[in-house]
C-alpha cells in the first residue's frame, strides 16, 4: 500500500510535469514547426532590384510593396490551366478564413507570360479572385530575374509541338515592407494551412 505523503509526492510530480509539458506547447512555434512553410525570417532574401509596371503603366519595383503590410507574391500567368487559378483562389480563400489578420497582407501576381498577359486581362482575371489584387508586368528577361532573386525557377514561354508552354515555380512568397522575402509556402499548399499561419506571420513581422 502506497502511503499517503508518497501519494501527495506523486501528485506533485505528475502536476510538475503536466505544468512543462503545457508550457512546451504553448511555447511552440507554429512557424517553424510547419511543413509548408519555408522560414527564412532569420536571414531572409534581399529584395530583387528588378522594375516593372503596374496593370496602370506605372514604374513598380518590389520595394515599393506597402510600408505597413505583408505581400503575398506569385509568379504566374493568365492562361495557366491549372496551378495558377488554383493558386490564386487558395489565397482568396485563406485571407477570408484569417479574419481580421488578412487587413495585414496585399497579394501581387508577376506576369510569367507577359507578352499574352495585357494589362486588361490581367486586370479581368485577377478580379474574378479579388479586385484589390495587384498585377504586375515586364518583359520576360526582367521577369525571370526577378523570380530567381527570390528563389523561383521561371523559364521564358516556349513553343514546342505546336505547345506554348511556360514553366514557373509555384510557391507563394511572403514579403516583408522592404520587399525582402521573408519566407515562402509550397506549391500546392491549402486555404486552411495558409491561413493558419498569417496571423502568427503577421504579428510576428510586422
Amino acid at each position: 500500500m502506497t502511503s499517503r505523503p508518497r501519494q501527495a509526492a506523486l501528485r506533485g510530480l505528475a502536476f510538475c510535469a503536466a505544468l512543462v509539458l503545457a508550457t512546451a506547447c504553448s511555447a511552440a512555434d507554429p512557424v517553424a514547426e510547419a511543413d509548408h512553410y519555408m522560414d527564412l525570417s532569420d536571414d531572409p532574401m534581399a529584395a530583387s532590384a528588378t522594375e516593372l509596371t503596374t496593370l496602370d503603366g506605372d514604374p513598380w519595383g518590389f520595394t515599393d510593396v506597402a510600408d505597413d503590410r505583408l505581400t503575398l507574391l506569385f509568379f504566374g500567368y493568365t492562361s495557366c490551366p491549372d496551378v495558377c487559378p488554383m493558386t490564386m483562389a487558395e489565397i482568396d480563400l485563406a485571407l477570408g478564413q484569417a479574419g481580421d489578420a488578412a487587413d495585414a497582407y496585399d497579394v501581387v501576381m508577376v506576369s510569367t507570360d507577359p507578352a499574352r498577359d495585357t494589362a486588361e486581362q490581367m486586370r479581368s482575371w485577377l478580379d474574378r479572385f479579388d479586385p484589390s489584387f495587384q498585377g504586375v508586368r515586364g518583359d520576360v528577361d526582367t521577369t525571370v530575374e526577378a523570380a530567381r532573386d527570390y528563389g523561383i525557377a521561371v523559364d521564358p514561354p516556349q513553343e514546342a509541338e505546336g505547345q506554348y508552354l511556360v514553366t514557373h515555380g509555384g510557391r507563394i512568397v511572403v514579403l516583408l515592407p522592404g520587399g525582402e522575402a521573408a519566407g515562402m509556402f509550397d506549391e500546392g499548399t491549402e486555404a486552411d494551412r495558409i491561413a493558419a499561419l498569417l496571423p502568427e506571420l503577421a504579428e510576428t513581422l510586422l
